[in-house]
């Protein structure tokens, strides 16, 4: 399965496979459209392509890689390494990832589940236990006897 970026916004269906069928016979491809927004039905500027035959992958992989598509040049990597940053401007992907050419940003797993410094602020400012809470109040009755 090789991710295919960069793809200019007039390159449709067709054109895609007529690009990537000379490489082998293509088993599966996932052409991208915007689902909602304002550019709902436009493409994304980005598709996925599955080959029937390994080799043929590969054989796309290298000849299409920084090949010129209506001006683009095409980011053509397995789909399971696309590139952490898109070089010149590949459509509106979901996040505002592409366009620009700045460097994608993903959180990784542990970094979703780690608090922030914000969060971390809040709560050392609270009072802690339950039972802190109960000796502090008869700290305070003590006083008053």
């Amino acid at each position: 399965r090789l991710y295919v970026g960069n793809l200019h916004p007039s390159v449709d269906e067709y054109a895609f496979l007529k690009v990537f069928s000379k490489y082998g016979k293509i088993s599966r491809m996932d052409f991208l459209f915007h689902k909602s927004g304002p550019s709902k039905g436009k493409p994304r500027g980005y598709a996925f392509v599955e080959y029937a035959d390994k080799d043929d992958a590969n054989k796309a992989l290298v000849n299409a890689h920084d090949k010129l598509l209506r001006g683009r040049k095409l980011v053509v990597t397995f789909a399971n390494h696309a590139p952490s940053s898109l070089d010149s401007g590949g459509g509106s992907a979901v996040g505002g990832i592409g366009g620009s050419g700045k460097q994608m940003y993903r959180k990784s797993l542990a970094e979703s589940h780690r608090p922030t410094t914000l969060s971390l602020i809040k709560t050392s400012s609270q009072p802690g236990r339950m039972e802190d809470k109960i000796a502090a109040l008869e700290a305070k009755l003590n006083q008053m006897q």
